[in-house]
């Protein structure tokens, strides 16, 4: 049974999917005797689901850990989740009648827990999620001392830092589509991530357009001491309002931060300067992408290997089809422009937007397509994708040569991304065709 030893381990499934143990169990009796004997090694553990028989199956097999995944919190999972000291992994999907009665079932602490996903489905009468209950303070019994994940869709819990104080082991943490009820200040949020040492993964997600008056009321200060140092985290996503961001970012230090998402709601003016200086630690970027689409426009900075980007930085702000695409182009700009910073270093640009977005913007003038570009002044190849490539081509042909070398003085390549059926390439554009009269307009032609 020694051979058996490097090949005890759990296949690495994409996440969600299930890990059918049992099977090797029927290979035959040794199989049976060395895969009931490591449950530890094969992480092995009782699935118990709506329809579940549960008292029968926690009868039949070893006390092994027990996963719950329910949409109906029905008896069959009540009756699991009596076993406290054995729940390992919780997948719920709730109503809000249901987040009420799971929150009275669950008071005291699971000692066994590792991950928690709790999730907002609406039910009869409760299609507004603003009026999905909120966790108590003694949920879990305040304490969850082996939780390595915890997401929260659309399920408020505003005592949550306290929560988190006691879960030192946390690698992954996700927050979505907050409201009113679930609202948690930048200070408490970083007085419960403050204790979160292996944290490697960082979402929080405000829903839609919800904007507390607190932060209005309150803009944050520039400087403020860091109170919350996170030595592992590599990935966080943000989608809200800057004013939260720039307030909670100026409380914390991320000195491995590797990918940096960011999405605003409905803001056209915001000052982003913390956002800059973490931005730092991830690196200098050489590649960056700017892309239009039908509610929002992002912009993308990548640190590339050569192959795949290894770190990135994108923010974006979403609004709505109503908007144009002047406004688009002028946001980009003033992102563009608070970011120019970190743009000396980036040598390809590519400029790509939704065939669904109007381009036919009355109020736009071409030539703030040129203010976009000023700040990537290192940038030596521009590729253009989508119906953007007329507007920037139309603007580039206003300029004399020396203006080209103003707006972009470093450019030596320009494509055009075109289409054959299914596939794409690119078409280089021979550069001089830009210098020519502007009485004769030059048009890019396709492959």
């Amino acid at each position: 049974m020694k051979s058996l030893g490097p090949y005890l381990k759990p296949p690495p499934w994409p996440r969600g999917w299930p890990w059918t143990w049992r099977k090797l169990l029927h290979v035959c009796r040794t199989w049976r005797y060395v895969v009931l004997s490591s449950p530890l090694r094969l992480d092995l553990y009782v699935d118990c689901s709506d329809s579940s028989p549960v008292r029968e199956l926690l009868h039949v097999w070893p006390p092994f850990p027990i996963k719950v995944t329910s949409f109906d919190l029905t008896d069959n999972i009540i009756a699991a989740l009596e076993h406290r000291d054995r729940v390992s992994r919780i997948s719920i999907w709730l109503t809000c009648l249901r987040c009420e009665e799971l929150a009275t079932i669950i008071q005291e602490p699971l000692p066994a827990l590792t991950n928690l996903y709790l999730a907002r489905m609406s039910g009869p009468g409760d299609e507004n999620y603003e009026t999905m209950p909120a966790l108590p303070a003694t949920f879990l019994g305040g304490s969850a001392p082996r939780l390595q994940s915890l997401i929260l869709r659309s399920v408020p819990f505003p005592t949550l830092p306290q929560l988190l104080l006691s879960c030192s082991h946390l690698s992954e943490l996700s927050l979505h589509d907050i409201y009113d009820l679930g609202y948690i200040s930048p200070e408490a949020m970083v007085t419960g991530l403050s204790t979160l040492t292996r944290l490697m993964y960082l979402c929080i997600g405000f829903g839609g357009s919800f904007l507390p008056d607190q932060v209005i009321q309150h803009p944050p200060l520039l400087t403020r001491p860091v109170t919350a140092v996170l030595p592992t985290l590599k990935k966080f996503r943000f989608e809200g309002f800057s004013e939260y961001l720039e307030d909670l970012l100026a409380r914390i230090d991320v000195p491995q931060l590797e990918s940096f998402r960011i999405l605003f709601y409905q803001q056209h003016i915001f000052d982003i300067r913390q956002v800059i200086s973490h931005s730092r630690v991830i690196g200098s970027f050489n590649r960056a992408e700017v892309t239009f689409d039908l509610f929002s426009v992002f912009i993308g900075l990548y640190q590339s290997d050569g192959t795949n980007p290894v770190k990135t930085l994108r923010l974006g702000i979403c609004d709505g089809p109503d908007e144009g695409l002047g406004w688009r182009v002028s946001s980009m700009t003033q992102m563009a422009t608070q970011f120019s910073c970190l743009l000396s270093s980036i040598a390809e640009l590519d400029v790509v937007s939704d065939p669904s977005l109007d381009h036919n913007d009355i109020f736009m003038d071409n030539t703030e397509w040129l203010e976009l570009f000023h700040p990537f002044s290192a940038v030596r190849t521009l590729r253009l994708s989508g119906d953007v490539e007329s507007h920037v081509v139309s603007s580039l042909q206003q300029l004399t040569v020396e203006s080209i070398a103003k707006v972009l003085p470093n450019l030596q390549n320009l494509y055009f991304r075109q289409s054959r059926g299914s596939e794409f390439k690119f078409k280089e554009q021979p550069m001089e065709l830009f210098f020519a009269p502007s009485d004769h307009p030059v048009t890019p032609q396709s492959a």
